[in-house]
Order: C-alpha cells, then sequence, then structure tokens
C-alpha cells in the first residue's frame, strides 16, 4: 500500500498563526482559510494520556497538496522549538486503527493522537520512524467533508 498516494498536506507548528499565515501567504502565493479554534480538542499523549489542548489551525486553499499551520500554546508536541522544521505530512487512511497498529509494529512511535489506543486513537495520529524523521500524521476519512468545507469558506 503507497500511503502516499492519501497525502494531503504538510503541516508546520508555528508560534504566532497570523504572521505565519500572511507571511507564507505573500511569499507562496497562497490563500489561507479562516483560522479556526478548537477548544477543548481532546489530545492523547503517551505521557499525559488524554487531556485537552487548545488549536487555532488554518489550511491553505491551493491544492492538491495544502500546508497547515498549527498553533498550540499549551502543548510540547505542537511547539515549534521543539520541532522547528516542517514537521508533518497528513495522509488519508480508511482504518485509523489498524494503520496506527501496522505502523507501531513495524517499529514506528506514537507520538500523540486524538484519543487514547483502547478508544482506536479517535480521528489522528502522529507517528514517527524508529529514526529521526519527519512525522506523518494518519488521519480518518471521516473528517474529509469538514476538510473540504474548511477551506472552501471565506
Amino acid at each position: 500500500m503507497n500511503i502516499l498516494a492519501n497525502m494531503y498536506h504538510v503541516g508546520m507548528a508555528v508560534a504566532d498563526i497570523d504572521a505565519a499565515a500572511a507571511k507564507l501567504g505573500r511569499d507562496l502565493g497562497i490563500d489561507w482559510a479562516p483560522i479556526k479554534t478548537f477548544d477543548p480538542l481532546p489530545f492523547w499523549t503517551p505521557e499525559r494520556g488524554m487531556h485537552d489542548v487548545t488549536v487555532k489551525a488554518t489550511y491553505s486553499r491551493q491544492g492538491p497538496q495544502h500546508m497547515e499551520l498549527v498553533w498550540c500554546p499549551n502543548s510540547p508536541f505542537y511547539d515549534p522549538n521543539n520541532h522547528p522544521d516542517a514537521r508533518h505530512i497528513g495522509v488519508w487512511v480508511d482504518d485509523l486503527a489498524v494503520e496506527t497498529e501496522r505502523l507501531r509494529s513495524a517499529g514506528w512511535q506514537i507520538l500523540a493522537a486524538g484519543g487514547a489506543p483502547d478508544d482506536g486513537y479517535g480521528i489522528l495520529a502522529y507517528l514517527r520512524p524508529p529514526f529521526p524523521a519527519m512525522i506523518v500524521e494518519l488521519v480518518s476519512p471521516i473528517l474529509k467533508p469538514v476538510f473540504a468545507e474548511w477551506i472552501s469558506e471565506v
């Protein structure tokens, strides 16, 4: 299975989402969907278990590969100082729990998810291969209509 065939975004954590969107939009010639706030957003990490975070995010309207900007002041996972590069790619997967477990059994480390492992990881899971590398975000197709509506908002 070529998981990259379902890639739809490259995501970056940023310290100032408004400034980052303005600069990248100007420099790269892209327009942004409205910045949305998710508060609370259920989040699971191995270190803290289930907890709530506050996230602001936006996506470039242009595709097929979109750019995602994320700002989250209360989670070290989204701290751009911890991951200063283009830190993840997002891919749609048909069965998030199955694909997450497949990668875990291949030595990938789960870094965070939208739900606890016992609950199938929720609607998204961030994993890293067994060496320093870009993070892969697996995303449930349940979010496809939400994503499509979001990037078309004015």
